[in-house]
């Protein structure tokens, strides 16, 4: 027979809350996608999002730390006020905050 519990005891999780691996996980991701191959042949054929060039360059405190470009748009976006969604990695969007895209 099953006895009821006074307490639940199941951990909850809630999914709304971003956490520092959250934060960490995006930079990363993101970083990732900066330095990918196809990101890369656009910056040579076209210098758009070169290291240098790219519309956050100002806020970079040196390419040769880690995850510098995703530390140079979470600057300029606190600057502005801008919010960006650390639980979404998807391509998609990293690209979109890439090139500069606005929040639907």
């Amino acid at each position: 027979m099953k006895q009821n519990k006074l307490f639940d005891d199941t951990i909850y999780i809630d999914k709304s809350v971003i956490t520092p691996y959250d934060k960490k996980k995006w930079k990363k991701k993101f970083q990732e996608y900066c330095d990918s191959d196809e990101i890369r042949k656009e910056s040579y054929e076209n210098g758009l999002n070169a290291c240098g060039y790219w519309y956050a360059c100002d806020y970079c405190e040196g390419s040769d730390l880690p995850c510098a470009c995703a530390r140079a748009l979470i600057e300029l976006f606190n600057d502005i006020g801008r919010v960006i969604d650390y639980k979404n990695t998807d391509i998609k969007y990293l690209d979109k905050l890439l090139r500069g895209g606005k929040d639907e």
